[in-house]
């Protein structure tokens, strides 16, 4: 086994939800929301940080019927103030070019998401398809933002369906590439689906070959013992997996390298 290097972000490095989510996709029905700081307004957002210790934080939240992350303009002007004393990772969602301008000059990296054409209208519920999601991630690779992109294998119902996507990667550069796995999560459609581990594991073998990767915290941690043996990344691992760590980093999976305080 390779060197194992573990992300444990909170609570130096708190993930902040700026808002509730109308998007309501059928794997997560805004439940992952209930683990993050939930933070709406700018006057809070600006106490929130004014007071906080920690290294930095990620920005995201929920999303509205068309993938745009709810407050995120009226967020950005506060995140402008703290911009040399803070980290800030950002998960956007669906933007414009003025938008793209104005993350690039407040955040640190942005965290896109690159689902396959059937998740995007089965699970996620939006009228779009891989290349409105792969423009949208151009533009903020035209502002010169660090980009680490995200694929949750299995997303359309437990079915590997993102080489595609995965093959279309390698002509960008990132800064890293973050591989998650859809969970069987309760009261949702998702609550009974399963990813095969052979597919999984074959996925991240591939991988490999071209990225440099990191295994997601969104993932059934019953995979850990098998994924630490083809990826030497891991968020958040199970405590099983904690032996087996030589290095904690405590900011998020997506990045390579800040300076901690």
């Amino acid at each position: 086994m390779k060197k194992l290097v573990a992300y444990i972000p909170k609570p130096n490095f708190m993930p902040v939800a700026i808002s509730d989510c109308k998007l309501y996709c059928k794997h997560c029905m805004g439940k992952y929301l209930k683990q993050m700081v939930k933070i709406y307004s700018p006057d809070d957002l600006l106490e929130f940080l004014e007071n906080y210790r920690g290294n930095g934080i990620l920005v995201s939240g929920g999303f509205d019927k068309k993938g745009r992350l709810i407050n995120l303009g009226k967020i950005l002007k506060i995140l402008s103030k703290h911009k040399n004393n803070l980290y800030v990772a950002i998960h956007p969602g669906f933007i414009n070019k003025k938008l793209a301008k104005e993350i690039a000059e407040t955040c640190d990296i942005a965290f896109v998401d690159l689902p396959s054409n059937n998740a995007i209208k089965k699970v996620l519920n939006l009228n779009a398809t891989i290349e409105d999601y792969f423009k949208n991630m151009d533009l903020l690779i035209e502002q010169e933002i660090k980009i680490s992109p995200h694929i949750t294998l299995g997303l359309n119902y437990g079915k590997i369906e993102e080489y595609e996507i995965l093959d279309r990667l390698k002509n960008y550069e990132i800064e890293k590439l973050v591989l998650n796995i859809v969970v069987p999560t309760v009261k949702t459609e998702f609550e009974k689906i399963e990813v095969k581990k052979e597919e999984i594991i074959d996925f991240v073998k591939e991988a490999t070959k071209s990225f440099n990767i990191a295994i997601g915290c969104m993932r059934p941690r019953k995979y850990d013992d098998d994924l630490i043996r083809v990826a030497n990344e891991i968020a958040n691992p199970s405590k099983r997996i904690l032996k087996y760590v030589k290095e904690i980093r405590n900011y998020c999976c997506g990045i390579k390298e800040i300076k901690t305080a």
